[in-house]
C-alpha cells in the first residue's frame, strides 16, 4: 500500500460489506460479474481498495490469476467510463489495476504486455493528487523489467535515486525492495562480495522493520550468491532460513527460485542425480503458477544434466518442450544463435552441447 487516502462516497458501505463483496467478486467467474456490478458494489472505492490489496498479496502465489483479474477490473473502469468516488479515484485506481496487471504478466516473462500495461498504469497515477508515490511504485517496476532484460548498466545507475525517492517519501519497504535491484544487478556482474554485503544489509534492515516478505527473499538471494562463490555451508544456511517464512506466505515464485538456487548449489558441487531433482521440484513450482518461461529455462538445464548422465534421449525431450515456449515468448532475443544451433543440431539427432550451456547459461543469470 501507499499510505493513500481515497475519499469515499457519501453513503460508503460497512467493513463487513467490504469484506463479503470481495469474497463474492473473487469467487465469481469473470464473464458472471458485470451483470452484477451493482451488488457486488464494484464501483465502490472501498471494495476496490480492498481488492487490490487481496490481488497484490496473490502476485506471488498466483501470477497468472492476478493478471486475469486485474485485467477485468481495469476494462470494467475503462469502459464506460465509470464515475468512481468524489476526486481522483477512477483515476487512481486505472493506475492500480493496471500495474497490477503489468506485474503480474513481467512475472510472466510476458514482457510487451507488461510494458503496455506500465504504460496503461503512467496514464492513470499522471491524473492523481498522489502521483509521485504511486509513480515511483511504477518506477520500480520498469526498472526491474530493465534487470529482467540485463539492461545492468541502467539498474546500477538509476536504482540510488529510487531509493532515494522511498526514502523521502517515508516508504522504506519500497526503498529497501528497490535495493534488491542493485544486488541483483552485482551479481549478474559478478561483484558477488559487493553483492553478498548488499544483501546481507538487507536482511537486517528487512529485520529491523518486521517484513518477513524482504528478509526470506533476501535470504534466497543469498542461497544463490553462496552457491556461485562456493560457500556450501552458508548457502545452505541462507535456504534454511527463507523457506519456512516463503511457505508461511505462500511465496510461491521466491520459493521456486530458492529451490532452483539449491539445485544449482548440487550441481556445482558434482552431486547430479539430486541437482536433477531439486531443479524438477523448482520446475513444478514453477508449472504450477503458470511460470512458463521458467519451466521452458529449466527444461534446458536438466537437459545438459541428464546429457551427463548419457541420457541422452530424456535430454532431447526436455530440449523440445522448451524451445516452442522459448520462441513464443521471445525469451531470448540476445541468445538467439545459439538457439538456431540448438534447433538445427536436433534436426541431426543431435544435441549441440555448447549451444545449450550457452542458453541455459544465459537463462540462469536473467533468473
Amino acid at each position: 500500500m501507499t499510505g493513500r487516502l481515497i475519499r469515499f462516497p457519501q453513503r460508503g458501505i460497512t467493513p463487513e460489506e467490504v469484506q463479503g463483496s470481495t469474497e463474492r467478486i473473487l469467487a465469481l467467474p469473470l464473464e458472471e460479474r458485470r451483470a452484477q456490478a451493482d451488488e457486488l458494489h464494484l464501483e465502490e472505492p472501498d471494495v476496490l481498495l480492498a481488492l487490490a490489496a487481496r490481488l497484490r498479496d496473490r502476485l506471488d502465489a498466483s501470477p497468472a490469476g492476478v493478471r486475469s483479474e486485474a485485467e477485468f477490473v481495469y476494462r470494467f473502469l475503462r469502459t464506460p467510463e465509470r464515475p468512481i468516488g468524489l476526486f481522483d479515484e477512477r483515476e487512481y485506481f486505472l493506475g492500480e489495476f493496471a500495474l497490477l496487471a503489468g506485474t503480474a504478466c513481467r512475472q510472466l516473462s510476458r514482457r510487451d504486455e507488461a510494458r503496455l500495461w506500465f504504460d496503461r498504469s503512467e496514464a492513470g497515477f499522471r491524473h492523481t493528487m498522489n502521483a509521485v508515490a504511486d509513480l515511483s511504485r511504477l518506477a520500480y517496476q520498469r526498472l526491474a523489467l530493465r534487470m529482467e532484460e540485463r539492461d545492468l548498466d541502467a539498474v546500477l545507475e538509476l536504482t540510488p535515486s529510487l531509493v532515494q525517492s522511498f526514502q523521502k517519501l517515508g516508504l522504506p519497504q519500497e526503498g529497501l525492495k528497490a535495493r534488491f535491484l542493485s544486488g541483483l544487478a552485482l551479481m549478474e556482474t559478478e561483484r558477488l562480495a559487493e553483492a553478498a554485503e548488499t544483501f546481507q544489509q538487507i536482511c537486517r534492515e528487512a529485520e529491523d522493520l518486521a517484513s518477513e516478505k524482504l528478509l526470506a527473499s533476501a535470504y534466497g538471494n543469498l542461497t544463490h550468491l553462496y552457491g556461485m562463490q562456493g560457500d556450501v555451508e552458508r548457502a545452505l544456511e541462507s535456504s534454511r532460513r527463507a523457506i519456512p517464512i516463503l511457505r508461511r506466505l505462500d511465496d510461491r515464485v521466491a520459493l521456486a527460485k530458492v529451490q532452483w538456487g539449491i539445485a544449482r548449489l548440487l550441481r556445482e558441487t558434482g552431486q547430479i542425480a539430486g541437482s536433477i531433482e531439486a531443479y524438477r521440484a523448482a520446475q513444478k513450482e514453477f508449472d504450477e503458477i503458470g511460470m512458463r518461461a521458467d519451466v521452458a529455462a529449466l527444461h534446458l538445464v536438466v537437459a545438459d544434466l541428464l546429457l551427463e548422465l548419457g541420457q541422452e534421449g530424456a535430454a532431447t525431450q526436455s530440449v523440445l518442450a522448451a524451445i516452442p515456449v522459448i520462441q513464443e515468448l521471445n525469451m531470448v532475443p540476445e541468445g538467439m544463435a545459439a538457439l538456431q544451433l540448438l534447433r538445427e543440431s536436433l534436426r541431426d539427432q543431435r544435441i549441440d552441447r555448447p549451444a545449450l550451456r550457452a542458453l541455459h547459461g544465459y537463462f540462469e543469470e536473467i533468473r
